[in-house]
């Protein structure tokens, strides 16, 4: 019997082992516990290892409240100070963080408080930083940033405050964080203050004569180390006792330009030591982009407007331009249509192209979204007015009829209606052109 319960168990671990697509694609490290690489352009999931850990991530934490700082101050921060508060201060005693020795009632200027986040990562600035966005206390801000999160769609990211100290509430794993700085990215001036390499120097205050200086900190965009890198653009360093050392980088290499991030190092050469590892691997691995036309798949979805059915409109997938491991082509990119029951008139229309790639062990199993295109759109909303205008003929003149959104009826608050709504639809559809990620489950990591 006990030969046979030792045979089953050979027989089970030579499955687990063997099973087709079992191996993970991208390198396994041991010194650190988890990293995720992806493509800046399009989110999508190049390679992983415990992706979806949750995990303490220190200062990589400022990733966030930079990138919500730049996107409310949309690039104008020359007139704008903030003032310095007792909770700015006097919230980090005796945690023996990073800072750059705020007073309380203090005046510095937006674009100080910015590069002494990120370049000093400094609590104090990040903390000026929360109250900025959040209008208020540093709580506030701390609500802005997990609103964020939900509406970027991450289901593994908690923040309790905005400088990455270790809480038992404060937490997020490697993909959260990639898509967290592939979002960042996307705002007026971050892109800036996250490549900054030169000295930055903030003048004196109010209260403060004297004159401080921010230099970079990460030895791998510094030429004279030997930890160099000069793929890398901009990076963020995170440590704690609990974190140990996080990583979160934007690299270039021949225009592939990659998001990469690592979480729970147990050495700073370790950190230093993986990511060179990671992006060595990459830039070998992933060479180009792949275009991939328009499959002309199409599907039917009707739209509701006005209390009632308008019709239908067509949705296709629109093509995507994908960074496939070498080897792979298009043949190995699956497309499918994801749709809503119905599109709702004034509402954001939820329709996706999703395409799938099967890397097998030369790239993670992995989706990525984009905007689907929708047709029909305006000659919809035209033959919409042209039926209700008819309709409206034998209407008495003391009485009142109501179109789509409740435009009083008249053949020209009609035609300036279907204008407006045409316009409206395509202008947004112009901005909405660049992909947006599923959330990039991969199939081995759900």
């Amino acid at each position: 019997m006990k030969k046979l319960t030792a045979a089953l168990c050979v027989v089970l671990l030579m499955i687990c082992v063997f099973v087709p697509g079992a191996a993970a694609a991208g390198p396994a490290l041991g010194a650190t516990r988890a990293y995720c690489i992806i493509d800046a352009d399009t989110g999508l999931v190049l390679a992983q290892q415990n992706m979806n850990e949750e995990l303490h991530p220190a200062s990589i934490t400022k990733v966030m409240t930079l990138g919500l700082a730049c996107e409310k101050a949309q690039g104008n921060w020359d007139d704008i100070k903030l003032t310095v508060t007792h909770e700015d201060v006097y919230s980090l005693a005796g945690t023996d963080s990073s800072h750059i020795a705020l007073r309380e009632g203090e005046e510095v200027p937006l674009t100080d408080a910015l590069y002494a986040t990120q370049m000093a990562s400094a609590n104090d600035g990040a903390n000026l930083l929360a109250e900025y966005v959040g209008e208020g206390t540093i709580a506030d801000g701390v609500a802005k940033m997990n609103a964020r999160v939900e509406e970027l769609g991450l289901a593994h990211t908690h923040f309790a405050n905005p400088h990455g100290i270790s809480d038992d509430d404060h937490y997020t794993s490697c993909y959260d964080m990639a898509q967290i700085l592939r979002w960042a990215l996307e705002q007026p001036g971050f892109e800036q203050v996250f490549t900054r390499n030169e000295m930055y120097t903030m003048d004196p205050t109010n209260i403060q004569p004297v004159t401080r200086y921010f230099s970079q900190q990460d030895k791998m965009r510094i030429g004279s180390s030997r930890y160099y890198i000069s793929s890398i653009l901009g990076s963020k360093l995170g440590y704690t006792n609990t974190a140990r050392y996080s990583y979160a980088c934007l690299a270039e290499q021949n225009g592939v330009r990659l998001i990469c991030v690592t979480m729970q190092s147990e050495l700073s050469t370790d950190k230093y030591n993986d990511m060179r590892t990671l992006l060595d691997y990459a830039f070998s691995t992933f060479t180009g982009y792949t275009d991939l036309p328009a499959q002309g798949i199409t599907a039917p979805l009707s739209v509701v407007g006005g209390g009632g059915s308008l019709g239908t409109v067509t949705v296709s997938d629109p093509g995507v331009r994908l960074l496939l491991a070498n080897g792979l082509t298009a043949d190995d990119v699956e497309v499918t249509l994801e749709l809503p029951e119905s599109y709702v008139l004034g509402s954001d229309p939820e329709v996706y192209a999703v395409y799938t790639v099967h890397g097998g062990e030369k790239q993670e199993s992995t989706s990525v979204r984009v905007d689907a295109e929708i047709s029909g759109l305006p000659e919809l909303l035209e033959n919409s007015t042209g039926q209700e205008l008819e309709a409206a003929k034998a209407v008495k003149p003391q009485s009142h009829a109501f179109w789509l959104l409740g435009i009083s009826l008249g053949s020209t608050a009609a035609a300036a209606l279907v204008t407006f709504l045409v316009v409206r639809f395509i202008t947004w559809r112009k901005k909405r052109r660049r992909t947006r990620t599923e959330q990039g489950q991969t199939r081995r990591g759900k």
